[in-house]
């Protein structure tokens, strides 16, 4: 197991038809052991993918669970209080983020269990609930989301691109709503 806490890896450049600008990659391992497991792995990597106009998206997925697009679905079957610190380390490193390049848009998805769709999911249930007691400032940010898609977007009120923004959000809903209606197997994107 690696060295607790997160830490910065490294940035990774887009490939073939990727069009963020560069994603920026973050290991994390919880201060802590849950109690009465099996010692296994608990890093988990988190991913903030740059957009154009300073848009940033979050993900993170468990080390061992998964390939491509499939590992951000799979359940770990962690505790709360694990996915709680992970969730604490996507906002510091999305802290670090702004506190070196200024405002970035915040966009997430909550992705859905492996096989199902379901509106106003768990993890986006959590993960809202969670941003909202935890963000530094949260009162400076304005919000949007769409229970439907389990996505949800902030943005600072000094953001200065938030046109782009809404326009980036929008595009990004009309793909999930595709990948809805049309569900292939993403395992290899």
């Amino acid at each position: 197991m690696g060295k607790k806490g997160l830490h910065f890896i490294g940035n990774k450049k887009p490939l073939n038809n990727e069009t963020f600008l560069q994603k920026k990659r973050y290991r994390y391992v919880p201060n802590f052991q849950e109690p009465g497991k099996i010692k296994r792995n608990l890093t988990t990597f988190i991913e903030l993918e740059i957009y154009q106009y300073k848009i940033c998206v979050i993900s993170f997925y468990n080390k061992g669970f998964g390939t491509g697009r499939k590992k951000y679905r799979v359940r770990c079957g962690l505790g709360s209080g694990h996915i709680k610190a992970i969730v604490r380390a996507c906002l510091e490193a999305y802290q670090e983020l702004i506190e070196k390049e200024g405002h970035h848009a915040f966009v997430f998805t909550a992705a859905d269990d492996l096989g199902e769709h379901k509106e106003y999911n768990k993890r986006y249930s959590f993960y809202t609930w969670f941003i909202a007691e935890n963000l530094p400032d949260r009162e400076k940010y304005e919000e949007d989301g769409s229970i439907q898609l389990n996505t949800y977007k902030l943005v600072h009120k000094d953001y200065e691109f938030k046109a782009e923004c809404d326009k980036f959000y929008t595009e990004l809903k009309l793909r999930i709503q595709d990948e809805i209606n049309n569900p292939v197997d993403n395992d290899a994107k």
